[in-house]
């Protein structure tokens, strides 16, 4: 059983941004995408849910960069799970180069069953006899948000087709994608982000229109985005 999933990887130009660097959703990007190949050698990956009539549902998602890697850098991603709840699991990532970490993660999952909507159980998906190879990377819990959200209108968004996955909805990176097309470039970059983490609240289609709001708090940025008729999509944090 490889409880953990260890990746020799290149940071290619498809995956960097204006600065020659690994981009900030790109490092998103990544996790998801290694995540897919070790749950299908776990055997709870997207085909072998589909088979149950569930889908992994991102519910939180954070990263801790320490330094972002440069164009054609080679780096190794890793991943793995912690021992899962009854409803949900917190899978661990790393980026790293020569033994030392450069950019760090973890990402909050669920499943949700396609027929009900309901959430299903998370804890009899994994293989009989898992155990977790490691801890957490990211010690600090999860940002809480305030539910009445009083920040500063700062920017709208309509959703594309580009947008879009293959569940029909906004694909999770997009918003941090649209997040980020609401600074300059440059505005982008001065922010130096060195922790960013997203909150996943309500799907949303091809057209919608989503509403950014923005505060800061102590020493981070809290951002909504959210529908016109106030229904919030997405939280988001960064420093």
């Amino acid at each position: 059983m490889l409880q953990k999933y260890d990746l020799p990887t290149v940071v290619y130009p498809s995956n960097m941004d204006s600065t020659g660097r690994l981009g900030i959703p790109d490092c998103f990007s990544l996790f998801m995408d290694i995540a897919a190949p070790h749950a299908d050698i776990l055997g709870c990956g997207t085909r072998d849910l589909a088979g149950k009539d569930l889908f992994w549902l991102t519910v939180r998602s954070r990263i801790k960069i320490i330094r972002r890697p440069y164009l054609m850098e080679n780096v190794i991603l890793s991943t793995w799970p912690e021992m899962p709840e009854e409803t949900r699991c917190i899978r661990n990532y790393m980026i790293s180069k020569d033994g030392k970490p450069l950019v760090l993660g973890k990402t909050l999952w669920a499943v949700m069953n396609m027929k009900t909507g309901r959430l299903g159980r998370v804890d009899e998906l994994y293989p009989e006899g898992f155990q977790a190879v490691s801890g957490p990377v990211i010690e600090e819990p999860f940002t809480r948000f305030d539910k009445d959200f009083n920040g500063t209108p700062f920017g709208s968004y309509t959703v594309r087709s580009t947008d879009i996955d293959f569940g029909g909805h906004m694909n999770n990176v997009a918003y941090i994608r649209a997040l980020a097309s609401l600074y300059s470039g440059r505005e982008w970059q001065d922010l130096n982000i060195s922790e960013m983490e997203i909150h996943y609240k309500s799907s949303c289609f091809e057209g919608n229109e989503l509403l950014f709001r923005r505060k800061v708090v102590e020493d981070t940025t809290h951002i909504c985005a959210a529908l016109p008729d106030g229904k919030v999509i997405m939280y988001a944090a960064f420093k």
